[in-house]
């Protein structure tokens, strides 16, 4: 039997290719936020994943692999939606709107996050993206890397951010 190995920018990584992640709602569509401002940033968030498989995994990281021009990555994190009352589609990093100040709340990035057999994570991933020009494209290509018992794998789900540039929306308070 042969082994499926992901490939990025059409070369193999040398990591499995994992088929236990489910991207639910938000990968069967697109969000969208087309009142974005150059030089302005704001949280993308990608899909919570659920775990479809048979057995707990740990997931070391996510992140978007196409980046469109005029949108820059400046750093991922990853937040617990307990913490953040649910997880974040899309929001401004400046705390206005319906989204807090995502900067207080604790980054898990960077430690493993276990996810049960057949359940969906809490913890969820975000990019804080910065508008720097005109954007024709969307963010999307969602990759999570994960173990599950000593192998690591990496898993693409399908997302689709849509930011445009448009007229800014106004904030009470």
């Amino acid at each position: 039997m042969a082994a499926a190995y992901t490939l990025t920018g059409g070369q193999n990584t040398g990591i499995p290719e994992g088929d236990a992640l489910n991207g639910g709602m938000q990968s069967a569509g697109d969000v969208g936020y087309e009142h974005a401002q150059v030089g302005e940033e704001y949280w993308a968030g990608l899909p919570l994943p659920w775990n479809e498989s048979g057995k707990d995994i740990q997931i070391t990281r996510a992140k978007f692999t196409h980046v469109p021009k005029g949108l820059k990555v400046i750093e991922y994190r990853a937040f617990n939606g307990d913490d953040t009352d649910g997880n974040v589609l899309f929001a401004r990093t400046d705390g206005k709107g319906s989204v807090g100040d995502l900067f207080k709340a604790r980054n898990y990035a960077g430690h493993p996050m276990t996810v049960k057999a057949k359940t969906g994570s809490h913890v969820y991933y975000v990019a804080r993206v910065k508008v720097t020009g005109p954007i024709h494209d969307n963010l999307s290509g969602c990759s999570y890397w994960y173990r599950q018992g000593s192998t690591e794998f990496q898993q693409q789900l399908d997302c689709s951010t849509i930011v445009r540039l448009g007229k800014p929306l106004k904030y009470e308070g």
